[in-house]
């Protein structure tokens, strides 16, 4: 029997979009299961030339829409790649990155394939960030329902459920608990941080969207605060349409405030490595992978203590919490930084051997080896 035979057959499920496949963020991932695991990563993708792309043993098909994707020409595009790859190699365990879109699709393969199924939840608490997008109205209570009975049908199938944080079980219901639950970080690449030239320069740095929900309002008033202490400090925002939210939200603001479109893994890394500190103000968070990127690029961070962020930060070990919305205490956490250099370069510092130790992508690998172990044993 071959090496390839004795690999098992994994399907990958993720409702996208994947810009660039090609990028370590995404492809290192698969290449680095490809010494135990091979199959099929389905997603959307706006480039043709990624409608097949290979990743080690895995395939990435991307379904390349002609404008954005229609959900159930994207299932169904799933699920005749799935069926044609099944007929070949039989698949043994199916991922899928949400129990909304894609753990739909996975339960309709697992009872078509016999094989097993793993439903990821990657959000502290859906309901909430629902509300903070759309508001406490008619809308957002379908959509909860909705969301709730899609999920409850998924997970019903599913033989096992990865959460990121211990926290995340306290909104899963009790029916759901009973299920093989697993716990561990999202994978990071934190390889592609290590080993290259850093710099502190005079900027915070925060990376993410939607505009609400990770708090910029926030970070933009705490830096409103500080501004005049440090006269030579930056902020810089990157993300989807953060410069058109705060159009909306905050009409004016300082010329040292600077918003950047979204960018690619490979320029992104760039500023990781070069800011003085990184930020994550969210109201509502599952984890927060930018802070394992900022953190495996040695650098302080500041993040609100919710969700799964305290799960990252240990205050005043590899950096500093404030609490929900406490304007002043970010402003205060921001200063205590920005005063205190060989502060921050000693949480940064910390923060780094935290990655290495219990969130670096080999981490990754190991629990995503044993989750798999386990629950294809009992097929």
């Amino acid at each position: 029997m071959t090496n390839t035979q004795l690999k098992k057959n994994v399907l990958w499920l993720s409702p996208g979009p994947t810009y660039r496949p090609d990028l370590v963020e995404f492809k290192d991932r698969f290449i680095m299961l490809s010494s135990k695991y091979q199959g099929e990563v389905y997603s959307w993708t706006n480039d043709p030339k990624f409608s097949t792309y290979e990743m080690g043993s895995f395939t990435f098909r991307g379904y390349v829409p002609k404008k954005y994707p229609n959900k159930l020409l994207f299932a169904r595009n799933i699920i005749k790649q799935a069926i044609k790859y099944n007929k070949k190699k039989p698949v043994d365990l199916i991922v899928c990155y949400d129990p909304v879109l894609t753990g739909t699709i996975g339960a309709f393969l697992k009872l078509l394939f016999g094989c097993k199924l793993v439903i990821e939840l990657n959000n502290s608490d859906v309901a909430e960030a629902i509300k903070m997008e759309v508001g406490d109205n008619v809308k957002a209570k379908i959509k909860i329902l909705l969301f709730k009975l899609f999920r409850s049908f998924s997970l019903f199938f599913s033989d096992g459920i990865k959460l990121l944080t211990p926290k995340q079980l306290n909104n899963l219901e009790d029916k759901h608990k009973k299920k093989t639950v697993f716990c561990f970080h999202d994978f990071v690449p934190t390889h592609y941080f290590t080993g290259v030239e850093q710099r502190m320069d005079n900027y915070i740095l925060f990376v993410g969207y939607p505009f609400h929900r990770k708090g910029i309002d926030l970070l933009v008033s705490a830096f409103d605060n500080i501004k005049d202490e440090f006269p030579d400090t930056k902020l810089i925002l990157i993300g989807h349409r953060l410069k058109d939210e705060a159009n909306t939200r905050l009409g004016e603001w300082d010329s040292r405030i600077i918003f950047k479109k979204a960018m690619f893994y490979d320029e992104l890394r760039e500023y990781f490595l070069n800011c003085y500190c990184f930020v994550l103000p969210s109201r509502e968070e599952g984890m927060g992978r930018v802070l394992l990127e900022a953190m495996a690029s040695g650098k302080a961070v500041v993040g609100a203590n919710v969700g799964g962020i305290p799960s990252l930060i240990k205050n005043e070990s590899n950096g500093l919490l404030f609490e929900k919305e406490d304007i002043e205490g970010l402003s205060n956490c921001l200063a205590k930084l920005l005063r205190d250099r060989q502060l921050s370069q000693s949480l940064g510092e910390n923060g780094r051997n935290d990655i290495n130790n219990t969130f670096s992508s080999q981490k990754y690998i190991q629990h995503f080896d044993k989750m798999a172990g386990d629950i294809c044993s009992n097929r």
